[in-house]
């Protein structure tokens, strides 16, 4: 029976080796036998057991040999146990020594501004200290100077004895020889303090004059613009055009204002015809504004029914456009004609956007200041734009049906056809759909596009 034997190679890794009689281990086991007992232990790491499988023991090695493989095996060195750092602790570790190192560099900034201004002080109570030295100083020598007794004349040359006068003294040393004594440094610092009481005697004498002198200039001023504007006020012919308005056509003014209250429109036209003709009383005075001023004008509400007008006025004039398109028998290209029908459609959506923030902000105040609101609805100039959008849609595609039927468009059909389904497209999302001869434009339109895309 065959039994398995784990050994390890001395790196750790494990062997299992047959139990069975080879001829390697009968000839490893007679050199066994042969070999000297040694005292030493055998420098190759013993056979381990693996777990499960017993081992064979050899009946062929002494019992010296047993006794030093099992004190070396007792003497291998056991590993030391692996100790884990938690990096959280070495985060925390390294971000409190973070957090220090740039607390002691606030700390040395702060000291740094310390000194600095500490020096600042020093210098600026030095430079005070020096200044009061040199005053008194300059006092000093001032008062001796004043005390000092006048110089006496010089005495007579002694003569020596013989009639021979005596030799004159010798002259005084150059001038970059003598010592430069107190005296002259407390002159020039005399000087430097003169120099500065003048400066600021001069310059307070100078801002005195300044403002004495622009206060006389302002007042010079005012005097002269009060004289130009009683002047104008009393010999300008627009002055006096205004009050001559005011004085005459005050009873015409209230006649209007009365008309502006009480007036009941019951549509929009009513409020367009009605502001043409308050605008045409107005255009007779000589300044509106001026002259409207002195009364008690509602201005309001004559805002309101001129911005009501203005608006629905645009609106209308847009579609009044778009309708007398067809009536156009100019002749002229179709892209300037597709053009100028993508124009009018640009202009519909801008104005239907400004129709709908007018009707949320103002409609309120509308009624309130009794103007028609009916033409802001959906069901007012909203639908006529939303029909006028449509005969747009039907002009671009007929116009482009009338394109691919001339000669001049060859291969270009793919490009009109694409671009007259994007502009349908826009109408249909404006206006809400399209009625029957527009869809019949575009089955047409679409009975066209099959043979152009098929190869």
């Amino acid at each position: 029976m065959k039994q398995q034997v784990l050994s390890s190679n001395g790196h750790g890794s494990c062997r299992v080796s047959s139990s069975s009689p080879s001829p390697s281990l009968a000839a490893a086991r007679t050199r066994g036998t042969s070999r000297p007992k040694a005292k030493q232990a055998d420098p190759s790491p013993p056979t381990t057991p693996a777990p499960g499988v017993k081992s064979r023991p050899r009946t062929t090695t002494t019992t010296t040999t047993t006794t030093t493989m099992a004190a070396a095996r007792r003497q291998l060195p056991v590993p030391a146990p692996v100790r884990r750092v938690n990096t959280k602790d070495k985060n925390k570790e390294s971000e409190t020594v973070e957090e220090e190192v740039v607390r002691l560099r606030g700390e040395v900034e702060a000291m740094r501004r310390e000194v600095q201004r500490l020096l600042r002080l020093n210098a600026d109570l030095q430079q005070h200290r020096n200044t009061q030295l040199q005053v008194q100083q300059s006092k000093a020598i001032v008062s001796s100077d004043l005390s000092r007794p006048p110089n006496p004349p010089p005495p007579p040359p002694k003569k020596i004895p013989g009639g021979v006068p005596a030799p004159p003294p010798p002259p005084p040393p150059p001038p970059g020889q003598q010592q430069r004594g107190p005296s002259r440094v407390c002159l020039v610092n005399k000087a430097t303090a003169l120099l500065d009481m003048y400066s600021s005697l001069t310059k307070h004498q100078r801002d005195t004059q300044r403002r004495t002198s622009a206060a006389a200039a302002q007042a010079q001023a005012q005097a002269q613009h009060s004289s130009i504007v009683d002047e104008l006020q009393n010999r300008s012919t627009h002055l006096l055009a205004i009050k001559a308005d005011v004085e005459t056509k005050a009873e015409f003014i209230n006649d209007l204002i009365k008309k502006v209250h009480t007036s009941i429109y019951t549509d929009v036209e009513q409020v367009v015809t009605f502001v043409d003709w308050l605008d045409q009383q107005l255009s007779t005075l000589s300044d509106e504004t001026a002259i409207l001023k002195h009364f008690n004008w509602p201005e309001r509400k004559a805002d309101a029914l001129r911005e009501a007008a203005s608006e629905y006025r645009h609106l209308k004039s847009l579609v009044t456009d778009i309708s007398s398109l067809n009536d156009d028998g100019s002749p002229t290209s179709c892209e300037a004609t597709l053009r100028k029908i993508s124009s009018l459609l640009d202009k519909l959506e801008k104005g239907m956007n400004r129709l709908v923030n007018l009707r949320s902000s103002v409609m309120p105040s509308y009624k309130e200041l009794s103007i028609p609101t009916d033409w802001m609805l959906d069901s007012g100039i909203a639908s006529k734009m939303r029909l006028a959008s449509v005969n747009l849609a039907k002009m671009y595609m007929k116009g482009v049906l009338k394109e691919l039927d001339s000669r001049d468009t060859a291969g270009n059909e793919p490009a009109l056809v694409a671009q007259s389904v994007r502009f349908t497209y826009r109408v249909h999302q404006f206006a809400g759909g399209l009625d029957c001869e527009a869809i019949h434009a575009f089955e047409e339109l679409r009975r066209r596009v099959r043979p152009i895309s098929s190869p």
